[in-house]
């Protein structure tokens, strides 16, 4: 966890929901990008290491290329990474914002609101492999 003041984590509880909201679509299209062979051997996995990778850097780019690597290796679609990259890529405006509302780092704010969105996607996408289907 990120070391963030006070209100600035008040603050970006308030935007949860939109957080859980945009992780639902990022859940759904991997689960879409994703053919019933990758579902069984679990390719979903990737998005825990992504999320991994965002818990333990301080930096988007490093994050985005991650991303881009896993995509490069055939771990995850280049359409999905694509994607997933421009969402996350998408918060940091608002991330600044809130990092300048509130005195506090602009680009640990960012990193603190992307592993919030790839976390609820992680508890999405089990919740999709679990109903089977997005």
């Amino acid at each position: 966890m990120r070391k963030l003041n006070p209100r600035t984590r008040q603050a970006l509880a308030a935007k949860e929901d939109a957080l859980v909201q945009q992780a639902r679509e990022v859940a759904e299209a991997l689960w879409e990008a994703l053919d019933a062979k990758q579902r069984k051997d679990g390719k979903g996995r990737q998005l825990r290491n992504i999320l991994e990778v965002a818990e333990s850097t301080d930096s988007w780019k490093a994050l985005a290329l991650f991303i881009r690597y896993q995509a490069a290796r055939g771990e995850l679609d280049i359409g999905w990474a694509e994607k997933v990259i421009e969402t996350l890529e998408g918060l940091e405006s608002e991330a600044c914002k809130l990092a300048q509302d509130n005195k506090d780092d602009p680009k640990a704010v960012h990193l603190e609101m992307i592993t919030h969105l790839l976390g609820h996607a992680v508890r999405w996408h089990l919740w999709d492999v679990k109903k089977g289907g997005g």
